[in-house]
């Protein structure tokens, strides 16, 4: 019997935490490794709507992924989408519907872990993914329970290519 799994992913935070450590995180070899992975999988992608957007859109059609795009405002020299609040309702309602039986987190955002603690309470299998231990917020890492894997740990299967071969040169 397949579980029902769905993969939220907080794109900001990850293609962020990517970028601030010059990795070239290739978002199509991303979504085809989760899918190699987690079989029948569901990805939603929460993200601002920003220019990087225009360069992936036609990546997020191939994989059928279902897209979430919220506004952006500056504030404070910074762009702001509060992807957070729609992901977090999203989930939410994924659990109250019993839509879901096992989910995973793309996001090092201690924020999400009042949501993983109620999945865990409503007897749903949670993971996160995060990019890097050093961008995964501490309260993430102290839930027992909450499987964690790190992108850095797969590099090699979710870097571009061409980045792969600049940085061994």
């Amino acid at each position: 019997m397949n579980k029902n799994i769905i993969i939220y992913i907080d794109a900001a935070n990850i293609i962020l935490s990517a970028r601030d450590a010059n990795f070239d995180l290739d978002p199509d070899l991303l979504f085809q490794h989760l899918y190699d992975k987690y079989r029948d999988c569901k990805i939603i992608f929460f993200i601002g709507d920003v220019k990087y957007l225009d360069t992936i859109r036609d990546i997020i059609l191939k994989h059928k992924i279902e897209l979430i795009i919220k506004q952006t405002v500056k504030e404070g020299g910074k762009i702001k989408a509060n992807c957070d609040v729609e992901l977090a309702n999203r989930l939410t309602v994924d659990v109250e519907r019993n839509s879901v039986e096992s989910i995973i987190l793309l996001s090092g955002d201690g924020d999400f872990v009042a949501l993983t603690d109620y999945a865990r309470k409503m007897k749903k299998e949670v993971r996160c993914i995060s990019f890097a231990p050093e961008n995964t917020s501490i309260f993430i890492k102290q839930r027992e329970y909450l499987k964690v894997m790190y992108l850095i740990q797969i590099r090699d299967l979710v870097e571009n290519k061409k980045a792969l071969i600049k940085h061994a040169t």
